[in-house]
């Protein structure tokens, strides 16, 4: 794994606001610390730097892993998940009540996954 210089991970949690970049969970309300992890993992040469880093809260980082997407159960198609560099979260999510609801086939296989 690349080292992570000190300024990238307040950079990435600044810009997350706290939260899980993927379930929405806020730090504050967390045991467990965040993680910075790679959107692209380093070993789908994904690189260590700023656009391909996300906030993720512990569970949705061992879910997720070094996947990059997954098959989308309704299609039989290999899907990507959500990016959160790229795609804006309300474009593939909707909050209702306490559950996050897939809106795209991105947003499916992101909440199967991850488990939200």
């Amino acid at each position: 794994m690349s080292y992570i210089s000190v300024p990238l991970p307040r950079l990435v949690t600044q810009r997350a606001e706290e939260q899980c970049e993927y379930c929405r969970y806020p730090q504050a309300a967390s045991f467990f610390t965040f993680e910075i992890e790679h959107i692209i993992a380093e070993n789908h040469d994904g690189i260590t730097e700023a656009e391909n880093l996300a906030l993720a809260c512990p569970c949705c980082n061992r879910f997720k892993g070094t996947d990059l997407g997954s098959i989308d159960p309704e299609t039989k198609q290999l899907t990507p998940f959500f990016n959160p560099r790229m795609q804006q979260w309300s474009d593939h999510f909707r909050l209702e009540g306490g559950n996050i609801l897939p809106l795209t086939p991105e947003g499916l296989v992101t909440t199967k996954t991850l488990q939200i």
